[in-house]
């Protein structure tokens, strides 16, 4: 994945849509992922320049915690 086709709307991982309402400019209510729980080894995989600039897909979660 390039920084170029980065966007905050885009899942550091995937580079899919990551559906965050927490990032979006509307106010749609609490997101998806504000109750989700994200085990810190997922950060490993998010590049550096990346963290805590956008969110990770549910699909790429759901993903991960499935190989735990």
């Amino acid at each position: 994945m390039t920084t170029e086709t980065s966007t905050i709307e885009n899942c550091p991982i995937c580079n899919r849509a990551n559906h965050c309402c927490n990032s979006m400019d509307k106010n749609l209510g609490i997101c998806w992922c504000s109750q989700e729980s994200f085990p810190k080894e997922i950060f490993d995989l998010v590049p550096p320049e990346q963290l805590r600039k956008t969110c990770i897909c549910k699909n790429c979660l759901d993903q991960f915690k499935s190989q735990l």
